[in-house]
């Protein structure tokens, strides 16, 4: 339990970017461009174990450095995918950096919530179709690729969460993480899943 809560009560770089840009604009993407920011390959074009950093809700109800990396993966105010159900998730690099050791280095991004699944919250471990570095759900609504939750792999606060985490993978001493190695099909619709806005322009739950 103490190696997800690592992840997720740290701030990261990534966070701290943010935070200096402001609000939802272009210069996000700018700024990320030009940092020539790029995830390894083993991290793109593969499911991978992630970390539900946050409790589901609505995109608007975040905070402005939340709302700022939503936007850095195309869920921008005023677009359809601003009130489609998403969450920001963490996930692990496999190759340690300068200054850290193997999978000490994680990475957050968003994925959209199908409706089948039930309200995600902080801690849950889901397994993630994972695409891409930046705009992983831009245009998501209408063309209906991106990266998506594909299923729950240990929900926070059942008996046998803890006992769960160690039956996932795992990126060094970091349980829950890496590669799950099920199928990546080669359009998210083969899942056969639904994504159904879950709120109207002023956030509140239409379903």
């Amino acid at each position: 339990m103490k190696k997800i809560k690592s992840v997720l009560n740290a701030t990261g770089w990534l966070s701290s970017l943010f935070l200096v840009v402001g609000c939802q604009s272009p210069a996000i993407t700018v700024t990320n461009s030009l940092f020539g920011i790029n995830l390894d390959d083993n991290m793109k074009g593969r499911n991978l174990g992630a970390a539900v950093a946050w409790d589901e809700q609505w995109a608007g109800s975040m905070t402005s450095p939340a709302r700022n990396q939503l936007y850095a993966q195309g869920i921008a105010k005023g677009t359809p995918e601003f009130n489609l159900r998403v969450v920001r998730v963490n996930t692990r690099f496999e190759f340690s950096g300068l200054f850290a050791s193997t999978g000490d280095r994680m990475w957050l991004t968003s994925a959209v919530v199908p409706d089948h699944l039930p309200k995600l919250h902080m801690y849950d471990l889901v397994e993630i179709r994972q695409t891409d570095t930046f705009q992983v759900n831009k245009d998501f609504a209408s063309k209906g690729e991106g990266n998506i939750v594909v299923r729950i792999l240990c929900k926070y606060g059942t008996p046998d969460y803890e006992a769960c985490l160690d039956r996932q993978p795992r990126i060094g001493k970091h349980r829950g993480f890496g590669e799950t190695n099920t199928p990546y099909p080669v359009s998210i619709k083969e899942y056969g899943f639904t994504y159904t806005p879950m709120y109207d322009a002023e956030g509140r739950a239409i379903r």
